[in-house]
């Protein structure tokens, strides 16, 4: 089941998080230098590494989500580019195992996510995606904003 919902969070707490992602402290990581995506991991391999921004930008999504476990969560900045290309992150550690993903758009743009069975679903700033089950996922980047914002949440 997949089911999309607009103006997911309340607007102080999108305010808050988008906030937090400009502080000096926030580090952000480069996922491939062809493309330059960052990332930033706020959780990694069922809280083997957390970030210390975690509680402050998931705490609330995860309480409302009702999540037992978090097996992976991040934040990635598409980066923009002349030309609207497609991203697919697999994490190894997530294969083979059974999980829901927890989508949010931080951003309006023309960037878009496709979901394999479904069609795309445009980048429209506070739009959640939540899946029951695990689903390949592509996200694109944007031609129109500097970057585009996705937090992403793996969990049972």
């Amino acid at each position: 089941m997949i089911q999309i919902q607009n103006n997911y969070l309340h607007h102080d707490l999108l305010f808050h998080i988008l906030k937090t992602l400009q502080d000096k402290k926030f580090n952000w990581g480069v996922d491939s230098w062809s493309t330059i995506n960052l990332q930033h991991f706020l959780v990694q391999r069922k809280g083997e590494e957390i970030s210390l921004f975690m509680k402050s930008i998931i705490g609330d999504i995860l309480t409302h989500l009702k999540a037992e476990y978090v097996f992976e969560s991040l934040i990635t900045l598409y980066t923009n580019r002349s030309n609207l290309d497609e991203f697919n992150y697999t994490s190894p550690f997530l294969e083979n195992k059974d999980y829901k993903t927890f989508l949010l758009f931080l951003n309006s743009c023309d960037g878009y996510t496709k979901i394999q069975g479904f069609k795309k679903i445009q980048s429209t700033e506070n739009t959640a995606i939540l899946l029951d089950k695990p689903f390949p996922i592509i996200h694109s980047n944007t031609t129109n904003e500097k970057v585009r914002g996705v937090l992403t949440i793996y969990y049972t």
